[in-house]
């Protein structure tokens, strides 16, 4: 049995579940751990891709992208809030068959697990303090510098910032609530969600950023091919009739980016160019 605090569609509720095989069937075509349901998790804290409501049921980009995919599929939707580490391994063990977070997706983490087709293409910002005078990458040595453990992040500071000094969190709202409390002089974290912590936090800006070389996407069990195949089928779907672009700019105000319109060739016409 898996006991575990899962956030239905839209409301928070404490369930036990069972999680039982991965092989497809005819009651089960995709091989989920509960036939019928998509098991997934999600990192709350990652807005606009996902975060959690007042109420507690989860929201935002990859949440809305789940749940049309998984009415499009007829499957319910089970969410279970999780740290990014915690779903890859998730998957891996058989606990989940979603991560449905903002993942970027590596070939460390494709030893792993499988990823979907590209949702996003993002960027690496460094936010700090709007009292901070540092605006570059190279400006931060011998300075406490934040990172959620197990992101991609982590090797945009051992890689980029030279001499930092890094600072590991089970979270985002942990390192920006330190970054705020002046315990911490910068945090690493996705374009995106940098957009979205400084417009609930005035005090805090990005010093500076830097594009990335890999898609935000979800991942699946690597050994079920017949689940990702069925997701990424209703992904093109979505891209062809619109409703990808619909929910992309439901979150973001910035077109999507040209490495993101060349996975998905449709896009183009959409956005009119």
């Amino acid at each position: 049995m898996i006991r575990n605090r899962v956030l239905a569609v839209g409301v928070a509720a404490a369930l036990s579940l069972t999680a039982c095989g991965g092989g497809a069937s005819k009651d089960d075509p995709y091989g989920l751990e509960t036939a019928g349901t998509i098991e997934a998790a999600v990192s709350t804290d990652q807005p606009p891709f996902a975060s959690a409501s007042k109420a507690g049921a989860p929201q935002g980009y990859i949440v809305d992208i789940t749940n049309e995919v998984a009415k499009r599929l007829k499957l319910k939707v089970n969410y279970k809030a999780s740290t990014v580490p915690a779903a890859l391994q998730g998957l891996t063990s058989g606990q989940y068959d979603l991560a449905a977070s903002g993942l970027g997706v590596t070939a460390e983490r494709q030893k792993q697990v499988s990823f979907t087709k590209a949702l996003y293409w993002s960027t690496t910002a460094v936010v700090t303090r709007t009292d901070e005078s540092a605006s570059q990458v190279t400006d931060f040595r011998g300075k406490q510098v934040g990172v959620v453990t197990g992101t991609v992040q982590e090797a945009f500071i051992a890689q980029k910032m030279t001499g930092a000094r890094k600072v590991q969190f089970p979270n985002q709202n942990a390192a920006v609530s330190q970054l705020l409390s002046g315990n911490l002089d910068a945090f690493v974290v996705g374009g995106p969600d940098a957009e979205a912590y400084l417009k609930q936090y005035k005090k805090l800006k990005i010093a500076t950023s830097a594009p990335v070389d890999h898609p935000t996407s979800m991942a699946v069990q690597k050994k079920n091919t017949k689940f990702l195949q069925a997701v990424d089928a209703q992904l093109t779907a979505m891209v062809g009739d619109g409703t990808f672009l619909r929910l992309y700019k439901k979150w973001f105000t910035e077109a999507p980016a040209d490495d993101l319109v060349s996975v998905w060739p449709a896009l183009k016409s959409q956005l009119g160019s």
